[in-house]
């Protein structure tokens, strides 16, 4: 078996499985890694979150599960969903991709005016069965409106990116990340804007557009810091990152708490509903932001390395299928995705441990909240989507197909 042979059987559960595709029957092999991989880790997520507020309900509520219900819930509903996606052929949304920027926009435009604020950002909106945040919806729209401008269109000769889609791609990036911004929700706008430069990349744009953009988006930061844009609560949350000793008491306590709930657990953790700083509620936020801390704290470091381990297998995976495309349109799709996991990743347990500036940004299929675990789920539904339907190619390359 030469290196391609290996390359193509590599990591693949071979189970074969038909798939109807536009009338005609075409074999391919069933991926399971992705699926079992964020399954695992959400269901860890619904456990430890049980863990971190099973002595701190909301106000009124007297129900030690009411956190683990309602994520499990949450949880039931993705994975319904999840299965349900399969089914559709994930090249029929290539067309309607001016459809999602609206929608995007629309949803993204609502919270401005019906909205209420959390944390000084006006992200939410009451739906009254429940609250939503509709930024988290618009990441995976992003993905879709940027995966369709930036790939091959019909009867297009040119397989290279013109400066003509960099120009609309990233015209249709800003509108949301503008909106965001307004709300403000800085945090947000930095996942928009990293998964939108990453695809930006993976599409094989000239690396001049890509570095323009980069220092163009520089320059606005340190202009907006200037200019006052930026209020000082945000400049804080910079300061400690860059001064972790600053305040214990102040506006490091947050990261002083969190630092010191994960150092608490050693090796092996202090054990599954005995943290100290998560019973005592010290750390804030500890089921959603702060989520890694309380892993740290109960599980210690070879539990945490090991969710590590598992969140670096999606991302993984995200990439690996996303080289196995059929079409530049299903490759950019799973990258994207990809990007929107590594980022928040990074960026979460990065912000516990002191390397990264707290900027509220949850750890995804581990935090607590409904919006986040739908949006994360239906994207990954899409990379599964992409593999199922993808075509088996002799020499692996990407093609560039007409959707027609």
């Amino acid at each position: 078996m030469n290196m391609r042979d290996f390359q193509k059987k590599s990591f693949l559960i071979k189970q074969e499985i038909i798939i109807e595709d536009d009338g005609k029957k075409s074999r391919s092999n069933l991926e399971i890694i992705l699926p079992l991989a964020v399954f695992l880790l959400a269901g860890f997520g619904v456990l430890i979150i049980y863990s971190a507020t099973r002595y701190s309900m909301p106000e009124g509520v007297s129900d030690p599960m009411y956190y683990f219900k309602r994520q499990g819930y949450w949880l039931i509903g993705a994975a319904v969903m999840f299965i349900l996606l399969q089914f559709m052929n994930y090249r029929s949304l290539w067309k309607f991709w001016w459809v999602f920027l609206v929608i995007s926009a629309l949803i993204l435009a609502a919270v401005s005016i019906f909205g209420y604020e959390v944390n000084y950002s006006k992200s939410w909106i009451d739906l009254k069965l429940f609250s939503a945040q509709p930024s988290e919806l618009s990441k995976i729209l992003l993905v879709l409106v940027t995966a369709a401008i930036l790939s091959k269109w019909p009867r297009e000769k040119v397989e290279s990116v013109s400066f003509k889609k960099v120009a609309f791609s990233l015209l249709a990036a800003i509108v949301p990340i503008v909106l965001i911004l307004l709300e403000p929700d800085y945090g947000t706008a930095l996942i928009f804007f990293a998964t939108y430069m990453g695809m930006l990349f993976i599409s094989g744009a000239n690396l001049f557009y890509f570095f323009g953009i980069l220092a163009v988006t520089v320059g606005g930061f340190f202009t907006a810091v200037k200019t006052g844009l930026i209020k000082q609560y945000q400049l804080d949350r910079i300061l400690v990152f860059l001064k972790p000793e600053i305040e214990k008491q102040g506006i490091g306590y947050n990261l002083f708490q969190s630092k010191l709930a994960i150092g608490s657990g050693g090796l092996w953790g202090k054990g599954l509903f005995l943290g100290k700083q998560t019973n005592l509620s010290y750390v804030p936020e500890h089921h959603t932001d702060f989520i890694f801390s309380v892993i740290g704290e109960e599980v210690g470091f070879f539990g945490a390395v090991l969710v590590i381990a598992v969140i670096a297998i999606i991302i993984w995976r995200c990439f690996h299928i996303a080289l196995r495309a059929g079409n530049n349109f299903g490759k950019l799709i799973a990258a994207g995705i990809g990007f929107i996991i590594l980022t928040q990743s990074v960026i979460n347990i990065g912000m516990t441990i002191g390397i990264m500036p707290v900027i509220g940004i949850p750890l995804p299929f581990v935090s607590y909240g409904g919006s986040n675990l739908l949006a994360i789920f239906l994207g990954v539904a899409l990379v599964e989507n992409v593999y199922l339907r993808r075509e088996l190619r002799t020499d692996y390359e990407i093609a560039y197909d007409d959707f027609d």
